[in-house]
């Protein structure tokens, strides 16, 4: 297994105001780690980012698109996501459309700025660049898989609170605690730091942080296609039934519809 306090791991938060600091940066490399807010140019996300160090996984919270891929693109790793069961719990929106088009273009830039700091191949074929460890983290459906069907019965967080919303159950019931444990990331300052966050975009960030340190263990379950993109996501083992079940059910109705639209 990766000794994940041994590596350097990289989680950003796009966030795309060119006037507030809405851009999340946390990192983690020999132990050390810590959490920034910040805003979109490199020369303020810079100082936020050990200097010469190169990141085994750097996991980005932003639609990771193949480069020419057209703005008028539709995800299949999004339409999964915004159906059944996940529609009112953790969909994303569409970033083919509306203001997802602006957030597409806010992470390829963000991509070029960080290009340089990415370590190769550890996210394997399914990295958005050949072989550079860059990865697209989805925070939302990151901790909602994870959470126990019951959990949703509880009153809802509004749309903009729906984040904290899952972070604060994440938390409470314990299965961000056993992810770590899971993936063998045995930082207890780290833990207790991710755990007591309270600011909107650096929980964001820490869950990208996570996102990479799973795809650096191998054990992500990854959703998507090669011409979409993919978002990589907590182990399967790890994911509440419901969500099991709604992936394996929205996976097949996609596929057969695509037949079916092609007969």
């Amino acid at each position: 297994m990766v000794d994940l306090n041994c590596i350097a791991l990289l989680g950003i938060d796009v966030g795309f105001s060119r006037s507030r600091p809405t851009t999340g940066i946390a990192w983690s490399k020999d132990g050390a780690f810590t959490a920034a807010r910040t805003h979109t140019d490199w020369h303020r996300r810079s100082q936020h980012i050990p200097p010469a160090t190169t990141f085994t996984v750097i996991a980005i919270d932003g639609p990771l698109l193949p480069l020419g891929s057209a703005d008028s693109l539709d995800r299949l790793c999004e339409r999964i996501f915004i159906r059944g069961a996940f529609q009112s719990r953790c969909k994303p929106g569409l970033s083919h459309q509306g203001y997802g088009r602006d957030l597409r273009r806010a992470a390829a830039e963000t991509v070029e700025q960080i290009l340089h700091l990415a370590g190769q191949t550890a996210a394997g074929q399914k990295a958005i660049r050949n072989g550079v460890s860059i990865v697209e983290a989805f925070p939302n459906a990151f901790l909602g898989v994870l959470l126990p069907e019951g959990h949703f019965a509880m009153p809802a967080a509004g749309k903009r609170k729906k984040f904290d919303w899952l972070y604060d159950h994440a938390v409470d019931s314990g299965v961000l605690k056993r992810l770590f444990h899971t993936i063998g990331w045995q930082n207890p300052e780290l833990i207790r730091a991710l755990l007591t966050e309270k600011d909107h975009e650096k929980r964001a960030a820490w869950i990208c942080l996570l996102t990479a340190a799973c795809a650096a263990t191998g054990g992500s379950e990854v959703v998507g296609d090669e011409l979409g993109g993919w978002f990589w996501l907590p182990p399967t083992d790890l994911w509440a039934q419901w969500a099991r079940d709604a992936l394996a059910y929205n996976t097949m109705e996609l596929r057969r519809n695509t037949h079916a639209s092609r007969a």
